[in-house]
């Protein structure tokens, strides 16, 4: 009776893993025009959000990790990856390379972010607060500094809804980028 307790006490979830979705790519077959070189980084995340668990905070000070919910690569890496591929969609663009990138590399922008917050409450809804710079590499101007704050209501606390609500909020801060490279007149050569 001993063994068969202890086994199940042994016993762990599986982990399930997961990424952040980037918008419909519904004008990549319509460009006609290289657009804008965009370089995308550094993006740079606070320590508690550097581990392969999923955090949520449970209270204002207090912060839980999803042990068997995971992300399936580094955050740093999907959230990058994610705004390249949501900038190169919404401007639209195919030359976007993300950080670092080569030292030939022709670039017409710079975008760096600075993640301060981006997980869910204890009631499911998403926070995504970040610093963020677009900078014209021709003439190296800051065209746009701005601190941004997203919130995104998962509906629910599972974690499949919460990671969709962190991709919705990552699309919004990623539109804001669009619609300053876009103010900026230089969106093609």
């Amino acid at each position: 009776l001993c063994l068969v307790i202890l086994a199940g006490c042994g016993v762990t979830k599986p982990s399930r893993f997961y990424i952040l979705t980037p918008v419909e790519d519904s004008s990549a077959a319509a460009i006609t025009t290289p657009g804008p070189a965009l370089g995308v980084g550094p993006v740079t995340f606070p320590a508690y959000l550097e581990r392969p668990e999923i955090a949520h905070r449970s209270g204002d000070n207090q912060l839980q990790y999803a042990g068997s919910h995971r992300w399936a690569e580094p955050l740093n890496t999907t959230f990058s990856r994610t705004l390249a591929e949501n900038l190169s969609s919404m401007l639209p663009t195919d030359r976007t390379q993300l950080h670092p990138w080569p030292r030939s590399a022709r670039l017409d922008y710079q975008v760096t972010v600075d993640v301060l917050r981006f997980e869910a409450d204890a009631g499911g809804t998403v926070v995504l607060v970040a610093g963020w710079k677009v900078i014209r590499l021709t003439d190296n101007v800051v065209v746009n500094r701005n601190r941004t704050t997203y919130t995104e209501t998962a509906g629910t606390f599972d974690y499949p809804a919460i990671v969709a609500a962190q991709s919705r909020a990552l699309q919004r801060l990623s539109r804001d980028i669009t619609a300053t490279i876009r103010r900026t007149g230089n969106t093609g050569e």
